[in-house]
């Protein structure tokens, strides 16, 4: 059976807005909220089928349009494994924390006055936390899921396990971290795909730019890698030279680590001139549905 790594997000209440994972860290516990504070009949909660008879009434006479199988406390508690590893995220600081056993197993429900303000009153207990370090420490597969709005995420869902293994890329790594694991060998994690999961998006664009540099000569722009530049990651120019000039060919180019797949003609508007050209680049995902372009595809005005 596969070991998986999950990443949870830690902001409980309504509106997402209380930090839950600083709970977390300081009582060796993890939750996905759903603690329904000041709700008569809470304190008669014992066992995880009591929380989840008491969740399914609450939901029901509040008229609420959810279902269980849909929440992710139903992930935490019926969909990770004993022996999963999960992660999170507690100012800029990533820790990592094996599941040391059945999460059903494991449920406790605290109607403290602490836990009911952190909504973590549905807990797993005896949740061991160690600090990893900030983004450039861990996965590119765990610092990718930073944003997403789910409470929590298998974020090794697309990885194969290694070979002759029982991790997968991401779960081998956390392994590694808590000392669960012992070294595979080399030709088994310098893999393509081990090597896109566990680096992040900016190593991956960092990546891509090496290559056209070392290929092309083509040399980045620094000023032109913003945040908010949507379009593209960052502006390249050809400084190869043609007649003793630079040809001065400028380069935008999108990149996507992971199954994200791109579609040209959301970017075409880039090219304004014969002197522009576009690299789009994913790392698994397709270019214009077309799995013979998964690793990288080229526009040029004169395609257009």
């Amino acid at each position: 059976m596969t070991i998986h790594a999950w990443k949870i997000k830690g902001k409980g209440g309504d509106n997402h807005d209380i930090n839950s994972y600083e709970f977390f860290i300081e009582h060796h516990c993890v939750s996905c909220g759903w603690s329904f504070p000041n709700v008569p009949g809470r304190e008669k909660i014992n066992t995880f089928e009591d929380y989840k008879e008491f969740w399914n009434k609450q939901i029901e006479d509040q008229h609420w349009k959810y279902k269980w199988g849909y929440q992710s406390v139903h992930q935490l508690f019926e969909n990770v494994r004993k022996g999963d590893f999960i992660w999170v995220r507690c100012n800029g600081i990533y820790y990592v924390a094996e599941i040391p056993d059945k999460p059903k197993d494991l449920f406790h429900f605290d109607i403290g006055e602490t836990a009911s303000k952190f909504d973590c009153s549905a807990m797993l207990t005896d949740i061991n936390w160690i600090a990893v370090g900030k983004e450039d420490a861990v996965p590119g597969s765990v610092s990718t899921y930073t944003h997403n709005r789910r409470a929590i995420t298998k974020v090794d869902n697309q990885e194969e396990p290694l070979e002759g293994s029982k991790y997968t890329a991401t779960s081998y790594f956390s392994a590694i971290h808590l000392n669960k694991a012992d070294p595979l060998p080399s030709k088994i994690i310098q893999t393509r795909n081990a090597l896109f999961n566990l680096i992040g998006y900016a190593a991956a664009e960092d990546l891509v730019a090496l290559w056209l540099y070392d290929k092309f000569n083509y040399v980045v722009i620094p000023s032109t890698n913003k945040i908010g530049t949507q379009r593209y990651e960052f502006v390249l120019v050809d400084a190869s030279k043609k007649q003793s000039n630079y040809k001065n060919r400028r380069i935008y180019i999108q990149v996507k680590n992971g199954v994200t797949s791109l579609k040209s003609n959301d970017y075409t508007s880039l090219l304004s001139n014969k002197n522009e050209e576009l690299w789009l680049v994913t790392t698994a995902g397709s270019i214009d549905g077309d799995k013979k372009k998964l690793h990288n595809t080229i526009l040029t005005t004169s395609e257009m």
